[in-house]
């Protein structure tokens, strides 16, 4: 059984000797050990192995009869023996690539589950600060150090420092004149945006599944330079408001789309589409398959709107809308 045991011990040489010697009488195994410089004491936290049958308490007796103080021991996984470097940043990275958040990020971090601890007397509060200057509120029974303090904000300020720890909610302002066109790898943020201010019904209608914000880069990627096809954008001003993806899929041209919340209602679905069927025309496509949940109407009323003669079908819930291309214009690229 691993605990992980953090104790005040005053800054004395020999003290950690005397720590170790009644660890190895009790045979409690000692296999990590970080320390948090404090003054005039110094907390030490260590991560030992204990014979079966020993309990927090038995633990947490053993060193304050040892000269610890303040004492607080909780049951840990082998997790637990991973540098604390290494563990944070591998959170920037499930924060950044993974698309986790930065809150469940930290909480794992920090280990805020509910108190498994000797002697709990209450919970401690880490308050951090976010980039629009909100602030995150992270409580734990077992208090925080001043490290462990400076480490959550740093991550917190690096995250934000790309984007990830503030959810972009605002909706775009809806006076400018939209117009559609191509995507590119400079658009990166401005889909990821677009995706993070749609409400959870948008983004299940566009992907048939829920969809975690904020998104990976990887996913981003995908969604701005697809494999076999071309992404179309509406844009109005400088934010991106409408995304659709046209690919060949099993030699069939498909297109995908998304319009932001606060501008459906205003012909831009109809209008991508219109644009995402003259270019699948140019690069040779005889019909185009529109595909959206089964329960999104709007995507029926645009393809109407379009003026397109069509032949709806369901496939595994979800309703594909295929439509001739004889009467489109090709549009070509650029």
């Amino acid at each position: 059984m691993l605990w992980r045991v953090r104790t005040t011990l005053a800054d004395r040489p020999g003290i950690l000797a005397e720590i170790a010697l009644a660890c190895g009488r009790a045979e409690l195994n000692i296999l990590a050990l970080q320390v948090f410089a404090t003054t005039p004491r110094v907390t030490d936290e260590l991560v030992v192995r204990a014979p079966d049958g020993w309990t927090d308490v038995r633990v947490a007796e053993l060193f304050e009869t040892a000269g610890g103080a303040d004492v607080s021991v909780t049951r840990v996984g082998e997790a637990a023996l991973v540098d604390a470097p290494t563990r944070y940043l591998r959170g920037v990275h499930d924060v950044l690539e993974e698309g986790r958040s930065v809150e469940e990020v930290l909480r794992e971090l920090l280990e805020t589950g509910p108190p498994d601890v000797a002697d709990y007397t209450g919970h401690d509060v880490l308050q951090l600060v976010r980039r629009d200057g909100s602030a995150l509120r992270i409580t734990r029974a077992v208090a925080f150090t001043a490290d462990e303090r400076a480490r959550a904000q740093a991550l917190m300020s690096l995250v934000g420092d790309a984007g990830a720890d503030v959810p972009l909610i605002t909706p775009s302002p809806r006076e400018m004149f939209p117009r559609v066109r191509e995507a590119t790898l400079t658009d990166l943020e401005a889909v990821s945006a677009l995706h993070q201010r749609c409400s959870v019904e948008t983004l299940f209608d566009r992907y048939q599944v829920p969809l975690k914000m904020p998104m990976t880069t990887r996913m981003a990627r995908r969604l701005v330079v697809p494999d076999r096809g071309v992404a179309l954008l509406v844009q109005a001003g400088q934010d991106v408001v409408g995304h659709g993806v046209l690919e060949l899929v099993d030699e069939v041209w498909t297109f995908q789309l998304i319009i932001e919340d606060a501008w459906q209602g205003q012909g831009l679905g109809t209008r991508l589409m219109t644009h995402a069927a003259g270019r699948a025309k140019h690069e040779g496509a005889t019909r185009l398959t529109f595909i959206t949940a089964g329960s999104n109407d709007k995507l029926l009323r645009a393809v109407g709107n379009a003026g397109f003669v069509a032949r709806v079908e369901r496939h595994d819930g979800n309703v594909h809308i295929t439509v001739p291309l004889r009467e489109v214009r090709e549009i070509a690229a650029g």
